[in-house]
């Protein structure tokens, strides 16, 4: 049977940060230009700019293949080959991408460092799978992985926070394009620098369960260096999304956070915005807001999380919603009709059912996320270290009253009312 993988995504930004580690790989990298001389893998040597950027290929892989030494042994480094990655161009571009990275990955593969597990390939029209790589123990001859540990690993810097990505395509992909800067994205990015440089001072702290270096859910690292945001925005457009993305914390189940992440030395709190689309939609259409449970469809508490997805999926709904949204139908009765659960919850919703199927939920979500980003700003000028998490923040538990008052007061002050019902959440004690 063909070993099973969990792909590890490759990141780019890694770098050696002590001297002796970067003398290392700079070794290891004039050693494998060496052989591809060698063994006809290349007919001349390349000149200094060419150099340059194999060395800093070399540099990234080397770094993300150190890492997976410290890794449980089922998991495999997902590397790009795809064009839109590796020639980029614009603000996009990322100088460890291009030819000379997919030659760093083939002559480490002939000189016995890695090894290639797949090739990527499409097996349906909207699916495919990763190129994956893993570490063999020959590496050991060439970089000092005995005793290696994350922190000899430095990141670099994001090349662009300020993110716009197109819609999904029949690839199902959503791919970043360029855009001409104005005064409002230059606003925005300041926005995500001054975040990030909040959160790159702060105190924070992952409690080492001895597990080593531990891959989040969404296949990124689970490490202090990871702390670096992005805001992302859909469908080409600044007024759809915009959510921030990147944070360590945002790889990590629910339950890891409260048990591991420390804030000032102190457990975490998450505070968070609750039935936050719904509300949005409630303000959009200037009607009363419910005084009810807005997911409490049937009046009786039962099938809350199935019609919350079911709410949530005609906000976004571009027209007539044809399936029933994934992890929805399962929680209704047997039997129940799509058609049946929608005209139930337009009844009860009959103030916002004109928005249902309009695509409103990208602009719902650009709300969330400058109500948020404003909230967390807020909070860092008065020394508070706070971490956002989509309609959430993560803070020290000593500060979550004033998080709960400063989301709900950015709330009113976004949309004028106070409708918003900010919770906080201790985890299980």
């Amino acid at each position: 049977m063909t070993k099973q993988f969990r792909p590890l995504w490759f990141d780019p930004q890694y770098r050696a940060r002590s001297t002796e580690l970067s003398g290392a790989i700079k070794e290891f990298a004039k050693r494998l230009s060496d052989f591809e001389l060698l063994e006809g893998l290349r007919q001349r040597a390349r000149n200094d700019a060419a150099r340059e950027k194999f060395f800093a290929g070399i540099e990234a892989l080397a770094c993300n293949l150190m890492l997976m030494t410290r890794m449980d042994d089922d998991v495999a480094l997902a590397v790009p080959r795809a064009h839109a990655s590796m020639w980029a161009r614009g603000r996009y571009a990322n100088p460890v991408y291009g030819q000379h990275f997919l030659d760093s990955i083939d002559v480490m593969a002939n000189v016995g460092v890695l090894r290639k597990v797949r090739t990527g390939y499409r097996f349906s029209g909207k699916a495919k799978a990763s190129s994956l790589v893993i570490p063999i123990k020959r590496i050991a001859e060439f970089l000092p992985v005995a005793g290696f540990s994350e922190n000899a690993l430095t990141r670099l810097d994001e090349p662009e926070v300020l993110i716009l990505k197109t819609s999904r395509d029949d690839d199902d992909r959503s791919i970043p394009i360029d855009y001409q800067d104005t005064a409002k994205t230059k606003r925005m990015r300041r926005e995500v620098n001054c975040i990030n440089e909040y959160v790159q001072d702060g105190t924070i702290e992952i409690i080492d369960r001895g597990t080593g270096v531990r891959l989040g859910e969404d296949g990124n690292l689970v490490v202090l260096h990871r702390r670096s945001l992005r805001r992302i925005f859909n469908n080409g457009r600044w007024r759809d999304g915009g959510r921030l993305a990147g944070g360590f914390w945002m790889s990590m189940p629910r339950a890891e956070r409260f048990e591991c992440i420390r804030l000032d030395g102190e457990r975490i709190a998450d505070v968070d915005y609750g039935q936050l689309f719904p509300r949005l939609a409630y303000v959009r259409a200037q009607a009363e807001q419910p005084d009810d449970d807005i997911y409490d469809v049937a009046g009786d508490k039962t099938g809350r999380d199935a019609w919350k997805v079911l709410l949530n999926a005609m906000l976004f709904a571009d027209g007539s919603l044809r399936n029933w949204p994934k992890d929805a139908r399962e929680h209704f009765p047997q039997g129940t009709k799509l058609r049946d659960a929608i005209e139930m919850l337009e009844r009860k919703h009959a103030p916002i059912a004109h928005l249902f199927g309009k695509a409103l939920g990208y602009e719902l979500m650009r709300t969330e996320s400058d109500i948020l980003i404003r909230a967390v700003s807020h909070l860092f000028k008065q020394r508070i270290t706070a971490l956002p998490l989509h309609d959430a923040v993560l803070v020290a538990r000593s500060h979550a009253e004033t998080a709960r008052k400063a989301m709900q007061d950015e709330f009113t002050h976004r949309t004028g009312s106070r409708c918003a019902i900010v919770s906080v959440d201790f985890g299980e004690l």
